[in-house]
């Protein structure tokens, strides 16, 4: 099996979650909800009965074993709701950044004064220690399960994304664009 391939993600989280085992705050949700994963995707207000039946199928075929499925696609919705509540923040953001720089069309404002600050500098404003992610996955969002394990072991396949060999899959030119620029100093993360 070659080193940081999806196999090998699947494997090290695995590894890493056996070793680390879940906290006892999360590690019992499956108590707290007897009809299980499905139980859980039907209380899920924003899913219709297609994507419901959808969403389980895809569940089902994933690789973790039952209960830690459960606690993946749980926290993975309760980190995506809570990033949506979070929305009107950034997009404040971007508008007060836009303002600042000179208004017009906000996103453009904001992508013109980020090339404008050069490769080195913006890296050091954006910049994240790997450690960091679990930290702040747990603190933010009260998220320390196996979600955490899994995000962890992913940037650690990104971080050595060269070495898997994989092509870039972005869908617009702006992703295609990032996973190539994209790249790993182990002193400095991600630039």
């Amino acid at each position: 099996m070659p080193r940081f391939s999806d196999s090998w993600v699947v494997d090290r989280t695995l590894f890493d979650y056996v070793q680390g085992g879940s906290c006892a705050c999360c590690g019992f949700s499956h108590l707290f909800n007897p009809d299980g994963l499905k139980g859980l995707i039907n209380a899920v207000s924003d899913l219709e009965t297609d994507a419901a039946n959808e969403e389980y199928n895809a569940a089902l075929k994933s690789p973790w074993p039952e209960d830690m499925r459960d606690q993946i696609w749980a926290d993975r919705v309760r980190l995506r709701h809570l990033m949506k509540k979070e929305m009107k923040g950034y997009a404040q953001f971007v508008h007060d950044c836009s303002s600042v720089i000179g208004g017009g069309d906000d996103v453009e404002a904001l992508f013109q004064f980020c090339t404008s600050l050069g490769g080195r500098t913006l890296m050091r404003l954006f910049q994240m220690p790997r450690v960091e992610l679990s930290e702040r996955i747990g603190s933010i969002y009260n998220i320390h399960s196996a979600f955490s394990v899994v995000l962890c072991t992913v940037v650690e396949q990104v971080a050595n994304f060269k070495l898997t060999a994989y092509d870039t899959d972005g869908r617009s030119p702006e992703e295609v664009a990032f996973e190539e620029g994209l790249s790993f100093d182990r002193r400095g993360g991600f630039n």
